[in-house]
């Protein structure tokens, strides 16, 4: 669900508008820069409901149905306590975004983490706290031996494609419609909710490169080659679910159409270009990027 550095994409991601939280605690899990927040896990009782609380007001999730459906508070103490990640991202003492994820096993044994959900308040958009979060993120998982971090998001969301493939340098592994079935909450608006699944490669030469030099300065831009198709998703999804809701959700059947067929011919996504059109190639074909 998140959105570009404003949210980051995950299978819920979003964005709000206010601020209230508790200041951050001193933990040998914290990493803090000079410009950005200081990312920390989160222990306390306090800090858990605080950060509950700024999922469900970026959600917009008002009523105990809505936020029980989001998130709880007794699962974010479940999963503090038996050591899976919530964080939390902390400017001037105040808490403007925070990320939940789980260990995940594939065959049978923990092999990656899992990024659950991620909210970042709306004054926090494009400051950066998006890929701090995300930094912290893949740290944490190389401490404990995991070389992947996998997550979902809405492919709608162009803000979140371009910053979790030209940015992160995340590969996309599959389409899954109506992945969560129907969420009624303020950012889902009992939409479907389709789903890529992405996997990063915390070690892949790329990743290495750009989260150890200047945050946020890497980009990675997938080049239109012969034989590459195009797909085109619309600038603003949530201004057009707002405004046009019947033409946003012929967008969502469109696009699921366009990528199914795709796939089904052995397609792959390779990326996204400078004005945020997935590029797909056949499987086996050579991506080229630019920056």
């Amino acid at each position: 669900m998140v959105q570009t550095e404003g949210a980051v994409a995950e299978r819920r991601a979003a964005v709000g508008t206010n601020a209230d939280a508790t200041g951050p605690p001193d933990s040998s899990d914290t990493m803090a820069s000079e410009a950005g927040p200081t990312i920390t896990a989160l222990h306390t009782a306090e800090q858990i409901e605080a950060a509950a609380d700024l999922l469900w007001t970026v959600w917009g999730a008002r009523t105990d149905a809505e936020r029980s459906e989001l998130i709880t508070v007794g699962l974010l103490r479940t999963l503090c306590h038996s050591g899976n990640y919530v964080v939390g991202a902390y400017q001037h003492g105040r808490l403007v975004g925070c990320t939940v994820g789980m260990f995940g096993a594939r065959a049978g044994r923990p092999d990656h983490l899992h990024s659950y959900i991620t909210g970042v308040y709306q004054p926090e958009r494009n400051r950066g706290t998006g890929l701090a979060l995300k930094r912290h993120q893949r740290r944490w998982a190389l401490d404990r031996g995991l070389d992947t971090i996998s997550w979902t998001y809405d492919p709608l969301v162009c803000r979140n494609g371009y910053f979790n493939l030209c940015k992160l340098g995340a590969t996309v592994t599959d389409y899954r419609p109506d992945f969560y079935g129907r969420l009624d909450d303020g950012v889902n608006t009992n939409e479907r909710t389709d789903r890529l699944l992405v996997e990063w490669d915390l070690r892949a030469e790329w990743v290495e490169q750009a989260m150890v030099g200047e945050p946020g300065a890497a980009r990675r831009h997938a080049r239109v080659v012969p034989g590459a198709e195009l797909i085109v998703v619309p600038e603003d999804i949530e201004l057009l679910r707002r405004t046009d809701r019947r033409r946003a959700q012929s967008e969502r059947y469109a696009v699921r159409d366009r990528f199914l067929a795709l796939f089904d011919d052995d397609y792959r996504v390779v990326g996204m270009t400078r004005n945020h059109q997935y590029v797909l190639l056949p499987a086996g074909a050579t991506p080229s990027y630019e920056p």
